[in-house]
């Protein structure tokens, strides 16, 4: 028997090997969680670490849990091989130079952002960035938009997260169940289908007639086993409250129930002023307590990130519409400019988009506030791949998943969307900026160009106009 060709035979990394390689995808992989995962693949396979058949499963499970793609993968590889301490560490080499790039750039913000070149610099980065989102929404829709009502579950999707102000939460909720039941519809009216197409035209006959003396109606009904003869009617049923007790028990318990209820309700009203006046003078000695203890800021980023983490389906771009609430409006870490500043900033640094929750948390409290970011929007993802993801890949391929997805990529796509709006509000200011976005949409698009080298090259770009030529005017947006 010849022996099998060395292409094919597995080979199990060691420990150090595989974190060598985690910590190379975090430090050199550019253009975000798909096109690292891209770059992961190959790796993999070509160090026959996974076979190809793997490495699609692996990538499967990783879109399916909240958090990075790239992350997911390298976590879910870890995990196969090492353990639930495998897949720790290969997440935390992964996102830590990405995680160290931003905690610096946050703390020089404030030093740099008044010259003139580098706000040029960012705006190039912003208007690319507009662009960017606008084509990952047009191919992850050209993908997962399908059918006509995944079109119509986008667009409400849009909707309710810029005019209603839905969560991030509610919106994958509302995704997730609109899918099961629109395939809970199909299943039904297929099976209604299949039933009319076997029916008998006899059993099909609707009679007219006033039903004869002895029916259902007026008797006992024909047997329809011995046609001619009446069936006995049917006997009453077994079980039930009310084979139990009688009726009329029942409704003298209810009275008394409602007599018993008004009385207390009376008495809870009829409480002496004073104990009500202790017992809200204890409540606020309580919150008057709770607030003298001021808990460190970053443990309210640890857990506010978290938060995100735990629904950050999709990517990093699907959750700008939750970052921006609770950063900006909601906490006030950052203001919207520094923001936009921040998503792009996490686009043009290596490794996962997500770490945008680095700058954010070091701009509100430091370097312990940045690491706090960090671990909680990358933790929950990680403890979820640990717990579910043996799970997953085993039920990947059953009918209410596949059913959920059809639902969670229509939502997706519309928090893409939103995300784009966000970030046109946020980051655009003249008519260069639309330019520069419609641009790098082209190519990205069209020319497939790595997103990385088209935020830095629309940055250099406007930053060497502003040297050799000063500020261009344009027209502001309005």
């Amino acid at each position: 028997m010849a022996d099998a060709p060395a292409h094919s035979t597995k080979v199990r990394p060691r420990l150090v090997e595989f974190l060598r390689a985690c910590l190379l995808l975090g430090a050199t992989g550019f253009g975000g969680g798909l096109a690292i995962m891209g770059q992961a693949g190959e790796l993999f396979e070509k160090k026959r670490w996974l076979t190809d058949r793997e490495w699609i499963h692996t990538a499967t499970v990783a879109q399916l849990l909240p958090g990075g793609a790239a992350t997911n993968a390298l976590a879910f590889v870890g995990l196969r091989f090492y353990g639930a301490l495998g897949a720790a560490a290969a997440v935390g080499v992964y996102v830590l130079p990405s995680m160290a790039v931003m905690i610096a750039l946050a703390l020089a913000y404030g030093q740099v952002h008044g010259v003139r070149q580098i706000e040029a610099l960012l705006a190039g980065f912003n208007g690319a960035l507009v662009g960017l989102v606008v084509a990952a929404t047009f191919r992850l829709g050209q993908g997962g938009l399908k059918r006509s009502w995944q079109a119509v579950l986008a667009a409400l999707a849009l909707a309710f997260e810029r005019l209603g102000h839905a969560t991030v939460l509610e919106v994958i909720v509302g995704g997730i169940l609109a899918g099961l039941a629109v395939d809970s519809l199909q299943k039904g009216w297929r099976l209604r289908e299949r039933r009319r197409r076997v029916a008998r035209p006899e059993e099909k006959t609707v009679a007219l007639e006033p039903p004869p003396p002895g029916s259902e109606e007026g008797g006992l009904a024909e047997d329809p086993m011995h046609p001619g003869q009446r069936s006995a009617p049917p006997p009453p049923r077994k079980g039930g409250l009310g084979a139990v007790l009688p009726l009329d028990l029942i409704a003298a318990l209810g009275a008394a129930a409602a007599r018993d209820l008004g009385a207390l309700w009376q008495a809870l009203h009829a409480a002496p002023p004073p104990v009500e006046g202790r017992a809200r003078g204890w409540v606020k000695n309580l919150r008057a307590s709770w607030a003298a203890l001021s808990p460190p800021l970053f443990l309210a980023v640890l857990f506010t990130f978290a938060r995100v983490g735990a629904v950050a389906y999709g990517g990093g771009f699907t959750i700008v519409p939750l970052l921006e609430r609770e950063a900006v409006e909601r906490h006030r870490w950052i203001s919207r400019q520094e923001f936009a500043d921040a998503i792009a900033f996490g686009q043009v640094t290596p490794g996962p988009v997500l770490i945008t929750a680095a700058f954010i948390g070091a701009r509100a409290d430091g370097v312990p506030g940045g690491v706090a970011a960090t671990v909680g929007i990358f933790g929950v993802p990680l403890l979820l791949t640990i717990v579910a993801g043996a799970w997953l890949d085993r039920w990947r391929r059953r009918r209410w998943v596949k059913a959920a997805l059809r639902g969670l990529v229509p939502a997706v796509v519309g928090m893409m969307a939103a995300a784009a709006l966000g970030l046109f509000r946020a980051g655009i200011h003249d008519e260069m900026g639309i330019i520069i976005a419609a641009v790098a949409f082209v190519a990205v698009v069209r020319y497939r160009i790595n997103p990385a080298l088209v935020v830095l090259g629309a940055g250099g770009l406007r930053a060497l106009i502003v040297v050799l030529f000063g500020e261009v005017r344009l027209v502001p947006l309005s």
